[in-house]
């Protein structure tokens, strides 16, 4: 996917529309109005969206670019990897997440569900119902389903969606979900992405 014309001084890149869903929503919990979300559709495009990024007409409008990947299996390979597409944009590359560096535009990166931990933006979510009632009704459905031959096999997505199956429209993806109100934006989960998205 090619970047969008550039609107705003920030730019905040994401994976995909589930994570563009939900930072709509959660930059306008945290009342950050002068932030354009741009997509990048999946990690594998992120370098080449960056050198398609700094080719646009308006780039030098710019002053702040944050980048949010999901760590998947490992948060450490993540990050290097927008590193290396930071690099080969001839953009300023962090040592470390969160971590901003350089200056018009001044570059920082968020590896989902953050602390270093694997996982993606599902994983992050599952805490705000973490040791709940519903999370524990979770736990027993997913030990049933295994029983029965259904084995979990990718166990955050699942849990977020059999939470979302508990709300009032149990269809909607988890972006879509954070615009409905249904992920408790104000959880203390959310602390070290809200720390980021406001240092931008």
């Amino acid at each position: 996917m090619a970047p969008r014309k550039i609107e705003r001084g920030t730019q905040l890149l994401v994976e995909g529309n589930d994570e563009l869903n939900f930072f709509e929503a959660f930059t306008a919990h945290l009342s950050i109005e002068d932030v354009q979300i741009q997509v990048f559709d999946g990690s594998g495009n992120l370098r080449g969206f960056l050198a398609g990024l700094v080719r646009l007409p308006d780039f030098r409008t710019v002053r702040s670019i944050g980048v949010v990947r999901d760590a998947d299996e490992s948060a450490d390979s993540a990050f290097r990897s927008v590193q290396d597409a930071l690099r080969n944009a001839g953009l300023p590359a962090p040592d470390r997440p969160t971590e901003r560096v350089g200056e018009n535009p001044s570059v920082s990166v968020f590896v989902l569900p953050g602390g270093g931990n694997q996982g993606m933006l599902e994983a992050l979510l599952c805490r705000t119902f973490a040791g709940t009632a519903t999370d524990r009704c979770i736990d027993t459905f997913f030990q049933c389903a295994e029983a029965a031959g259904d084995a979990v096999r990718r166990p955050d997505k699942a849990r977020a969606h059999a939470w979302l199956a508990t709300r009032p429209e149990p269809h909607v993806s988890v972006g879509v979900a954070a615009k409905k109100g249904y992920w408790k934006l104000e959880h203390d989960a959310f602390g070290e992405v809200s720390r980021f998205l406001k240092s931008l």
